[in-house]
């Protein structure tokens, strides 16, 4: 099919040309995500941060698991978990680990999945990946499929993070909207969820303004005190041992002490408290620029209601324990 060099084609023939070229994506995330570098001790870092919040879990789901890093996690913990992914070379891999796996489309899982089947779900980097209608289609699914009172956790790039916009967004091909953890409380309690927390993984500080992180750190400089202050010396020295010597040396204390010091103490006094501001002002610049910067990873986590029922016999239980 001929497309004319001055004009862009249109869908039909956009389509056509997708058609035409048969893209073969097989792999593709895969092959990226290991091109950029893989760091499976700093993933392993970055997710701990989530364990807790399935603590009493016993079957947890990682929807789009990637190379299974979280489901490792949560087995040591000896919670039953498996990961869903559709990547073929992310099945090859996890099958040749022994680690637990669906290969399948994410959304094909929870379609066919039970009703009610699991209490937890974990979705790390899934929902960039996704326009706002399979969000929520996401969001109805997963409470379709969680028991009640189950936990569904999801991290995503932070919009507010600085780091986030420069480096880790727009790195990745698939990646179609930032989410801020806000809007995903919102999406999923549209769905049925409650209890929403949300807020930013401290394991994913930014490497950017590393020193101005250090300097917001840093305590502001002590007052000196009077005997410590900058001036110069108070003892003249002397320059002989004759009575003319030692009168002259007097003399030139007693001036230095009384018209000299005065006058430089007030100079570094005035130099201290210059510099004193000077560190203020910094350091309000260092807080802010550190705002603008922060952990590049943020996450939102809500739960599926228990029956009214359920709530209100669950204190007797925990007493029966």
């Amino acid at each position: 099919m001929a497309v004319s060099s001055t004009a862009h084609p249109s869908a039909d023939q956009r389509t056509d040309l997708n058609t035409d070229l048969s893209i073969d994506l097989t792999g593709l995330d895969y092959d990226f995500l290991h091109y950029i570098g893989r760091d499976p001790a700093g993933l392993r870092r970055i997710q701990t941060f989530y364990l807790p919040f399935f603590a009493g879990c016993s079957q947890v789901v990682d929807l789009g698991c990637g190379d299974g890093e979280f489901v490792m996690l949560l087995r040591e913990q000896g919670i039953d978990a498996a990961g869903v992914d559709a990547d073929d070379k992310v099945a090859a891999a996890l099958q040749a680990q022994g680690i637990p796996f669906i290969h399948q489309n994410v959304f094909d899982y929870l379609a066919s999945a039970p009703s009610a089947s699991v209490d937890g779900l974990f979705c790390a980097h899934l929902v960039e990946h996704l326009p706002y209608t399979d969000v929520l289609a996401l969001a109805q699914q997963a409470y379709r499929i969680l028991r009640p009172g189950g936990r569904i956790v999801l991290a995503t790039p932070d919009v507010r993070s600085l780091y986030a916009h420069l480096e880790t967004f727009y790195l990745h091909f698939g990646h179609v909207s930032f989410y801020h953890p806000r809007l995903l409380c919102f999406l999923f309690e549209h769905a049925g969820f409650t209890d929403a927390q949300f807020g930013a993984n401290p394991n994913t500080a930014s490497p950017l303004l590393l020193p101005v992180q250090a300097l917001a750190k840093q305590p502001p400089p002590a007052a000196p005190d009077s005997d410590s202050a900058l001036r110069y010396r108070r003892e003249i020295p002397p320059q002989g041992g004759s009575p003319l010597h030692r009168l002259s040396h007097f003399v030139k204390g007693w001036l230095a002490r009384w018209l000299v010091l005065p006058f430089t103490d007030s100079l570094a006094a005035a130099a201290h408290d210059r510099l004193v501001r000077i560190d203020d002002n910094l350091v309000n610049i260092a807080q802010a620029l550190q705002a603008l910067n922060g952990p590049y990873e943020c996450y939102a986590t809500l739960r599926k209601p228990q029956p009214a029922g359920d709530l209100a016999a669950e204190p007797a239980a925990e007493k029966a324990i």
